[in-house]
């Protein structure tokens, strides 16, 4: 977008002026952000952090546009180039814009985004290239602030760290200037979104928690309890070889405390306990081969009929009885 006239020294009031007609025409987009984007550039972001690479992330955000309304759909990484600034791989974008069209006729390209608090002086440069190369005059900026996602996860913050920006472009002093207006913007969701959201959702907290069913769940808990019981045996085994060893100063307290465990253990009998660990297995099995039993008798039962069934077919066919 293309503002005011070249003069060598604008009044305050044409500032003023121009400053307002920029937050009157960045207030008045209608920009909405799909489920799908958001996910995309945090793996993006988690990918990178978690392999050590300390530059920014870069990507193209692809969505429609009808009137002043922006929705953002889907989005792609880009290539970034090793070098003092920030640069993309020219010939990658394009192909990969191309494959994305070409898959997604509706859609088109509408900016690029990457991770920040705030758009640099850099950003300038690479936002002009990526005018020049993608054909759309003004293309929107993505930020996601990684910093302040870091510092508010452990709070549990609701609020996105991302923000939404949108330049204008004006001559002052026979130069051309661009200054970032931040625009506000909504979650949108379609239906199959939404489903597909809440996929990702549970996938995710099944497998944060190691959990997936019921079963595991409870299983998963017994062995936690066996591991920890073992480890407080350990260190009473060892508490009492530094106790017999003379290194450690006698603790009468702990001393009965451990005898009362010991006899409490000593009243549950081994044989008693074998005795009854058998019995229910036994009756286990009984069910089970009981089970089987049942099922091989329908299954009997399903043949004797089908037999019978044939048998009388066959019998009918063979005699013939007159009429009349």
């Amino acid at each position: 977008r293309l503002e005011g006239a070249p003069s060598s020294s604008p009044s305050p009031s044409t500032s003023a002026d121009r400053t307002g007609r920029a937050m009157g025409e960045s207030a008045a987009l209608n920009v909405h952000l799909h489920p799908l984007v958001l996910i995309n550039i945090s793996d993006h972001v988690v990918r990178f952090r978690s392999a050590g690479r300390t530059q920014r992330v870069l990507g193209a955000l692809l969505g429609a546009q009808e009137g002043r309304r922006i929705d953002m759909h889907n989005s792609f990484e880009l290539i970034v180039e090793e070098g003092p600034g920030t640069s993309m791989d020219l010939e990658f974008f394009q192909q990969r814009l191309s494959q994305y069209l070409e898959v997604f006729p509706k859609y088109e390209f509408v900016g690029w985004y990457s991770s920040g608090a705030c758009p640099q002086e850099s950003d300038k440069a690479l936002h002009k290239k990526i005018q020049e190369v993608s054909g759309n005059e003004n293309p929107f900026v993505l930020l996601i602030d990684v910093e302040r996602m870091n510092r508010e996860r452990a709070n549990q913050s609701e609020e996105l760290p991302v923000k939404v920006y949108d330049s204008t472009t004006h001559l002052e002093g026979g130069s051309v200037k661009v200054e970032w207006n931040e625009i506000p913007y909504a979650i949108d969701t379609l239906e199959a979104e939404r489903i597909a959201v809440n996929h990702v959702a549970k996938t995710a907290t099944a497998t944060s928690s190691g959990h997936n069913s019921d079963f595991t769940q409870h299983t998963t808990g017994l062995a936690n309890s066996v591991v920890m019981l073992n480890n407080r045996v350990k260190e009473l085994l060892e508490y009492m070889k530094e106790v017999k060893a003379q290194r450690v100063p006698k603790n009468h307290e702990v001393l009965r405390q451990m005898l009362a465990i010991c006899q409490a253990l000593q009243a549950t009998h081994q044989d008693s306990l074998q005795d009854e660990f058998c019995g229910e297995f036994n009756d286990a099995v009984l069910v089970v081969m009981l089970a089987s039993l049942t099922k091989a008798c329908a299954n009997t039962s399903d043949l004797l009929d089908k037999f019978q069934l044939a048998h009388d077919k066959k019998h009918r066919q063979r005699h013939h009885y007159p009429f009349g």
